[in-house]
């Protein structure tokens, strides 16, 4: 460097390696360099190299896999990463609104670099550092990618042509200051006297306002009326003043604002605050968090990265730890992530700047101490390295009675009311509202309006925070114990509505509590002076827990305030029966029909038979005749039902459909078809006309689901497959809206899968397997675990090839039917097993299978399946060269279907036996056996077993 050229080390470098030149753009891979208008970007290294493999064919698809081979050349990586670097690439190259498409996509195979190329040798390459402060404006340079707020920039600055004042409000840590930013630097070119960004986070007094104001604006001046001078520098000049974080100094931000708005008038003003300034004329945007996928969210890879939050989270979890990826495993947790910090910009950084250290489910268990994970942000504003540090910043510039408040309602653990409010902290409606609204204003308090008022949300972080202070505070036990009271007022109110308000419309009404319950009680359990109310809790939330299907968390709550009952001298008493009751029904979904369901449901009985109480009293004995019927005592279930039909009729006529439908479930297996159907047809009529959908689950299920799982049972054994499909698909969907998961697990084990499979539409039947599978799982219920398992085995075992794992299923979940005593439906369970080993070559083991089939549907008398049962042994006899002991069963299982008024199973009967008598040259015997059988159809012609009917009697001819 030559003494006459002193300034060429510091503004210049010299590059002698290859460079491509696009557009604005020159590209030096060699020293990973990309520059616009000879000033370097800053862009990630993994987005350099994908750039760099695109401009050296420019113009050529470069496929996927040759982007993850160059790139990635050691590490298998998921496609998308490629994607979250394809969108910052883009973003760096397409800044503009105007600017020409670099990347082209080529759906599902790759890319294309679309601009033209130009490759220059060895030159030297001028490349200018940040350039100092612009002549027009002060705004920092761009270093990171903004996400998933175009649409907020866009609107905020079109309220900014609209209005010479606009707020940006929201909580600490949301991105504030980035979309002002960025809204400031859109609106460069409207403003010929600069923009100008004021950073008022150290101005600590309000009078010091303009002062910060002059200085960012270079304008020199000691008087000291600073707002005047101020005002008259501005008075004719087009600017655009940036005055950043105004929620500690607000008051003094808002009278500045408005002396300079009514002496400047070409003067317009961004504020960003977590308040409005509450000026005339002002614009309010309040921005939200990111956007987030919802709880239920299954996602994979691709999907995830639509959601804003998402790709925040993974380009800085990739800045943090260059290696990470994103999985479609790790996808739904990195969303569940996103949704806790409820999209918050700061705190997501934070979090993902960890994954190095925890993983992204270490992470997501860690966010339960969130407030100590999200800290170690080196560079920022002090009170922004951590989210502690913002956080604290807000809570010290609240007024007591606003911080006592917040803290108060830290205990919530989600949405809550006026009321709720007022509950935790002891002050009137007046105050409470004023303070809420306070707290909203400044942006630590989400209000949500509703059709009879407004409900209130902290964000997650901000309710942690918030709890950390009240448990400093010495105010806890009592606010704590306030909380618990209410929850028990609102359950016990609830409780009174249950019974006369439609169930989605109660449960839309109450099933939030459930929340603020688990958060009472995990209070109580902690503190053993608190046993009463643990009580009280448990015997209120019995009812919420029924209509919401959470029968585990039901069953554990009340196992434990049983044991506290002897202490606490409510032995024997109302409050006993009701938790005695509840623990019978939620036992016999989590651990099957075990002995202590028999013994808490006798007891339950006892006590209500003592006392007098008439609805524990029916509904202790629907329940026991549940058990009954789910463990194969067919006689003790009718008695348990005539008993409670005995009950109904004299103390609670509207209780009777309940009992006759579960006779109506007796009548069927023990083999009374044509009673059952008529039985069940009259009270799916009354259901339809006359049940208002309140108490819901009374006795356990949803009273239409109930009827019309055993109606389309009935349905289809006597002949009317496309009714039985009809009322099954009916019935789920019934379940499916009222939303209750018991109710609609048993509609898919009881009227769906087994309607579905028996007519043979195995597709269909396979959607509703996997829907209840599902179920199960999501709802612990074991009593229909086997269930789930069992149709799995049988759809595969339907299939032409028979699989290994198909009848290791079947084989499974018979012993599971077993271990948790479930035996109805056994005899028609071990014949589908029996018919599956036989197809699958083992007829030595489908012959013992089945004559134990034969065996328990006599012990259990269940003829409603004993001819689907003899046709199958038949098979296998017939299958071992014994076709003239398979003739002989097949027209037993032909007489016992006609007896019992099985149509369905006498056709599938008759046309195993019409094949039998034609492959012996007796076809004009199995036409006069198939076709009266044929005849009495009135419906299901395009049925499997209808049209193989209809084959044959063809076949025969005339």
């Amino acid at each position: 460097m030559s003494a006459s050229t002193p300034g060429v080390g510091l503004n210049k470098l010299v590059a002698t390696s290859r460079s491509f030149t696009f557009g604005a753009f020159t590209l030096v891979p060699e020293r990973q360099l990309l520059l616009r208008d000879g000033k370097a970007v800053r862009i990630g290294g993994r987005a350099l190299d994908i750039l760099t493999a695109l401009v050296e064919r420019p113009g050529d698809l470069v496929t996927k896999s040759e982007l993850l081979a160059q790139v990635w050349p050691d590490t298998k990586v998921d496609e998308s990463n490629l994607k979250v670097h394809m969108v910052a690439l883009r973003r760096v190259l397409e800044e503009g609104a105007d600017a020409p498409p670099c990347i082209a996509t080529v759906v599902g195979q790759g890319y294309r670099f679309a601009l033209p190329v130009q490759l220059a040798g060895a030159s030297e390459l001028p490349v200018e550092p940040s350039a100092p402060t612009s002549a027009n404006h002060n705004l920092p340079s761009a270093t990171t990618r903004i996400f998933g707020r175009a649409e907020s920039i866009a609107t905020i600055r079109r309220d900014l042509e609209q209005s010479r004042l606009v707020s940006i409000v929201g909580a600490g840590g949301i991105g504030k200051t980035t979309v002002a930013v960025a809204v400031a630097e859109s609106a460069l070119e409207a403003f010929g006297e600069g923009v100008w960004l004021v950073d008022l986070t150290p101005v600590q007094d309000a009078g010091r306002t303009p002062n910060a104001i002059a200085e960012a604006l270079s304008l020199q001046g000691h008087s000291s009326d600073m707002l005047a001078v101020l005002c008259e520098f501005l008075r004719d000049r087009q600017t655009l003043l940036v005055l950043d974080n105004c929620e500690h100094i607000i008051a003094g931000v808002a009278a500045c604002a408005d002396r300079i708005l009514a002496s400047a008038t070409g003067v317009r003003i961004l504020v960003t605050s977590r308040e409005p300034l509450r000026l005339a004329k002002e614009r309010v945007t309040k921005l939200p968090g990111l956007d987030a996928p919802l709880e239920s969210s299954s996602l994979d890879a691709r999907a995830a990265l639509d959601f804003a939050a998402v790709q925040l989270f993974v380009e800085r979890a990739i800045e943090g730890h260059e290696d990470f990826q994103l999985s479609d495993v790790d996808a739904p947790v990195v969303g569940e992530i996103c949704r806790k910090l409820d999209g918050l910009a700061l705190a997501i950084e934070l979090a993902a700047k960890r994954v190095g250290t925890f993983g992204v489910s270490g992470l997501l268990r860690q966010l339960d101490d969130r407030l100590r994970l999200l800290s170690g942000r080196r560079a920022g504003p002090e009170r922004q390295r951590t989210l502690v540090a913002t956080l604290d910043w807000s809570y010290g510039l609240l007024e007591e009675r606003e911080a006592a408040l917040l803290r108060a309602v830290s205990v919530f653990a989600g949405a809550f009311d006026l009321d709720g409010a007022r509950s935790v902290y002891d002050a009137g409606s007046v105050e409470v509202l004023d303070t809420l609204a306070s707290l909203s204003t400044k942006s630590l308090l989400a209000v949500e309006p509703q059709a009879n008022g407004f409900t209130c949300r902290l964000l997650e972080t901000t309710r942690a925070y918030a709890v950390g202070r009240l448990q400093n505070s010495g105010e806890e036990p009592a606010v704590r114990m306030r909380h618990a009271e209410y929850v028990c007022g609102v359950l016990d109110q609830a409780k009174a509505e249950w019974a006369r308000r439609p169930a989605r419309e109660w449960g839309a009404a109450y099933a939030h509590v459930v929340d603020d319950l688990r958060v009472a009680l995990a209070w109580a359990v902690s503190d053993a002076a608190q046993r009463a109310l643990l009580i009280r809790l448990t015997l209120a939330g019995t009812l919420l827990w029924n209509h919401l299907s959470l029968t585990v968390e039901c069953r554990t709550h009340v196992s434990r305030a049983l044991a506290e009952l002897e202490q606490a001298g409510l032995v024997g008493t109302p409050t006993e029966m009701q938790f005695q009751m509840s623990l019978a029904g939620a036992t016999m979904f989590t651990r099957g029909l075990i002995p202590e369901v028999l013994t808490a449901l006798r007891r339950t009985l006892e006590i209500a038979e003592r006392i007098g109480d008439v609805d524990l009293r029916l509904r202790g004995l629907r329940a026991l005749g549940t058990y009954y019927g789910f463990s194969g005592q067919l006689e003790s279930q009718s008695a348990a039902l005539e008993r409670f039909l005995a009950v109904a009729a004299e103390h609670d006529p509207s209780a009777s459909p309940d009992g006759e439908t579960h006779l109506g479930i007796s009548e069927l297996h023990l083999g009374r078809l044509q009673s059952a159907r008529r039985r069940l047809e009259r009270l799916h009529q009354r259901s339809a006309l006359g049940f208002d959908g309140s108490r819901l689950a009374r006795f356990l299920y949803d009273r239409i689901v109930d009827v019309g799982n055993v109606l389309s049972y009935a349905q289809w054994l006597t002949g009317s497959p496309d009714s039985a499909a009809q009322t099954a698909e009916a019935t789920v969907k019934h379940a499916l809206s009222v939303k209750h998961g018991l109710s609609l697990s048993n509609g898919l084990a009881v009227a769906a899968c087994p309607v579905f499979f028996m007519s043979r539409r195995y597709e269909e039947c396979s959607h509703y397997a996997a829907m209840l599978d599902e179920q199960v799982r999501q709802h612990g219920i074991v009593i229909w675990s086997p269930s789930a398992r069992f149709y799995r085995g049988a759809l595969a075992c339907a299939r032409a090839e028979v699989p290994a794992h198909g009848i290791e299923d079947l084989e499974q979940a018979v012993e599971e039917f077993r271990a948790i005593n479930h035996y109805v439906r056994m005899p028609w369970t071990l014949a589908v097993l029996a018919d599956a080993l036989a197809r699958g070559g083992r007829l030595a083991d489908a012959s013992t299978t089945v004559q134990d089939a034969v065996d328990c549907g006599r012990s259990l008398s269940e003829r409603w399946c004993m001819p689907e049962v003899l046709r199958i042994q038949a098979s296998i006899l017939h299958a071992q060269g014994r076709s003239s002991a398979a003739e002989q069963v097949l027209g037993d299982a032909i007489d016992l279907a006609r007896s019992i008024g099985g149509l369905s199973w006498r056709l599938r009967a008759g046309i195993d036996l019409a094949r039998l008598l034609c492959g012996r040259s007796r076809s004009a015997d199995a036409r006069a056996l198939l076709l009266p059988i044929y005849a009495e159809f009135t419906e299901g012609f395009a049925t499997r077993d209808l049209t193989e009917a209809a084959a044959l009697i063809a076949a025969t001819g005339s």
